[in-house]
């Protein structure tokens, strides 16, 4: 375990060293979003793709479509589908999302994996090919790149967890992202989350929220981020093998963000 940690502490020491602009993925679940975010360490089908290492948290394969709106105006829409297949021992996760409108939009294409290193760390792995198009003389431009994460289990009920986007900014002038949380469960019902994101050339934002299972079905999500200054809110209910969340960033100056997102399990 001593020699884990090492390398545990020297992958942090590493990334806390990059630079870390508006990122060039735009996350989705609503969810995730109405914990704010604050998911790098949370197990969940959208937060594997905020985080690959959590992928080998899934223990059933999953689908999922989502829209997020930004401000309530339509060539702010971002739309996504994604896949996670609960394969073992590396499950695989597909994700592929627009943003923009017929003018100019981002495609976003990701395929990813992960694998359990040793017992309670995870390692993952997304390659991640972007596509920007352009309006008149502005030409399209394709970028591929790479993401990973890493999951820790400090404890039954306390994770943590660690995403970095693009390390290649020196090489390829794209912002880059590091992002670290912890999770705390004290049940399988309510959890508490918190954690840290800085974006190339953007101040460092802190998140935190939770989430409670009211119900059984019924679940009530809350949370807030920093920069820029926002509160969450969120609702899901799960009936049988369908999952459908709603998702809300509330902001004093620009007004509202929303995400609705419907997850089927393979049960």
């Amino acid at each position: 375990m001593l020699r884990w940690n090492a390398v545990l502490v020297t992958f942090l020491m590493a990334v806390a060293g990059l630079q870390a602009g508006e990122p060039l993925f735009v996350p989705h679940g609503a969810a995730s979003m109405g914990m704010a975010f604050a998911v790098t360490a949370t197990p969940g089908h959208w937060n594997c793709f905020n985080n690959q290492g959590l992928l080998t948290a899934a223990s059933s394969t999953s689908f999922s479509a989502a829209l997020e709106n930004r401000f309530m105006v339509p060539a702010l829409t971002s739309k996504a589908v994604s896949a996670v297949i609960a394969v073992r021992p590396a499950p695989l996760g597909i994700i592929a999302t627009h943003y923009g409108n017929a003018d100019w939009y981002r495609l976003f294409t990701g395929v990813g994996s992960a694998v359990k290193i040793t017992d309670g760390i995870a390692l993952g792995l997304q390659i991640d090919c972007i596509t920007e198009h352009g309006a008149g003389e502005y030409r399209d431009i394709t970028h591929v790149t790479f993401e990973t994460g890493l999951i820790y289990d400090l404890s039954p009920s306390l994770s943590m967890g660690v995403h970095l986007f693009n390390p290649l900014t020196p090489l390829n002038g794209l912002p880059s992202s590091v992002e670290a949380g912890l999770n705390w469960r004290q049940s399988n019902d309510f959890m508490l989350t918190i954690a840290g994101s800085k974006v190339t050339d953007e101040p460092l934002s802190v998140q935190c929220g939770c989430s409670w299972n009211v119900i059984g079905r019924l679940v009530l999500r809350s949370g807030y981020m920093s920069s820029p200054s926002a509160f969450a809110f969120g609702i899901g209910f799960l009936s049988g093998s369908l999952q459908t969340d709603a998702g809300f960033l509330m902001n004093s100056v620009t007004g509202l963000k929303s995400s609705l997102s419907l997850t089927w399990t393979l049960r």
